[in-house]
C-alpha cells in the first residue's frame, strides 16, 4: 500500500505521497507466488501504516493469512505499524501463521503524552505498553524495535525522561532515534523548533546508551543457543545474515571443518551462537 491518512505533525507523508490506497490482495498473492517460485527467501510487505490495508472484506490479519497458506519455505516481515490500530486480530494472525517472522517494529515516536499530543499520534503511553504486553504475551521471544524522535518542539527535559523510562520498561532490542528536522508544509513547521542541536544530539546519545544495555541483555539470551539464519552476504571470510527474529548474525565455519565453498546467500541454516554484541550476535555454522 502507499499513501498515509494519519497526518502526524512532524511528516509530510500524506502531503508528498497522498492518501492510503492498498493493492488488490489477489495482485500481492499472485506476485509473491511467483517470488516464491523463483527462490525468493523473505518477503517484507510495505506500507506506511500496514495495519490499516484494507481491499474489500481483506484486511491487513486476513491478507497475512493468505499469504502464510502460499507453499513454499520463506518468512514473512512487514513494516511499518501504527499503534492507532494495531489490533488484537493482528497480534492473533501474527502468533497463527507459521511463516510470520517474531519480529515487530512498533513506532512510539515519544515516550510522553503530552508531546504526543502535540506530534498528533492518538493514542497514550498506557495503550502503548499495553500493546507490547500482549505482544510478548502471545509471542514469547518476539524482538521489538520502534522509531522514536528527540527534540521535538517544546520537548522538556521531563518529557524527555519519560523517553528514557519507556526504553528502560519495554526493554527494546533495537530502535530507530531521530533528532527532529522541520519539515516544510507540515503542522510542526509552524510550532518553534526549540530544543537546540547539542540539546537533541545530547538526547539522542542518552537513549541510545540506555538501548544498548537492554539490547546486550536480550541478545546474550541467545549465546549458547542453535538458531536458524537466512543468509544475506559475506565479507572478509565471513557470512552475514539474519535470524527469524531478525537479529544480525556473523557466520564463521567451526575450526578444524571443511570450509563450504559454495554460495550460501539465500540459504536457510543452522548456526550456534557463540557470543553476542549489542548489536547482533557471533555463531558458528552448525555441519
Amino acid at each position: 500500500m502507499t499513501g498515509c491518512n494519519n497526518f502526524c505533525s512532524y511528516c509530510v507523508v500524506p502531503y508528498t505521497r497522498g492518501r492510503e490506497i492498498s493493492r488488490p490482495a489477489e495482485d500481492i498473492v499472485c506476485e509473491i507466488k511467483n517470488l516464491i517460485k523463483r527462490g525468493y527467501k523473505e518477503i517484507w510487505l510495505l506500507g506506511q501504516n500496514i495495519n490499516s490495508y484494507k481491499d474489500g472484506k481483506t484486511n491487513f490479519p486476513k491478507l497475512l493469512k493468505k499469504i502464510n497458506d502460499i507453499p513454499g519455505k520463506f518468512w514473512i516481515r512487514f513494516t511499518s505499524s501504527h499503534p492507532k490500530d494495531f489490533s488484537d486480530e493482528l497480534i492473533e494472525a501474527m502468533a497463527r501463521c507459521g511463516k510470520a517472522t517474531p519480529y515487530l517494529n512498533l513506532p512510539v515516536q515519544s515516550g510522553d503524552n503530552n508531546v504526543l499530543k502535540r506530534m498528533n499520534r492518538p493514542y497514550t503511553i498506557e495503550q502503548y505498553k499495553k500493546m507490547i504486553e500482549k505482544v510478548r504475551e502471545r509471542i514469547p521471544g518476539i524482538t521489538i524495535s520502534t522509531d522514536i524522535i528527540v527534540g521535538f518542539p517544546g520537548e522538556t527535559e521531563k518529557e524527555f525522561q519519560n523517553s528514557v523510562k519507556l526504553f528502560k520498561e519495554i526493554k527494546y532490542d533495537m530502535a530507530y532515534i531521530s533528532e527532529y528536522s522541520s519539515r516544510s508544509g507540515t503542522a510542526a513547521a509552524k510550532m518553534e523548533d526549540n530544543v537546540s542541536k547539542p540539546e537533541k544530539a545530547k538526547r539522542k546519545y542518552a537513549l541510545n546508551e540506555t538501548l544498548k544495555k537492554t539490547a546486550s541483555e536480550k541478545n546474550r539470551k541467545y549465546v549458547g543457543k542453535t538458531v536458524e539464519v537466512l543468509v544475506e552476504s559475506e565479507k572478509n571470510g565471513s557470512w552475514y545474515g539474519k535470524t527469524k527474529e531478525y537479529k544480525t548474525i556473523k557466520l564463521d565455519f567451526p575450526a578444524g571443518s571443511r570450509q563450504n565453498n559454495e554460495n550460501l546467500a539465500g540459504k536457510f541454516l543452522k548456526a550456534f551462537v557463540v557470543a553476542s554484541q549489542p548489536w547482533g550476535l557471533s555463531a558458528k555454522i552448525k555441519q
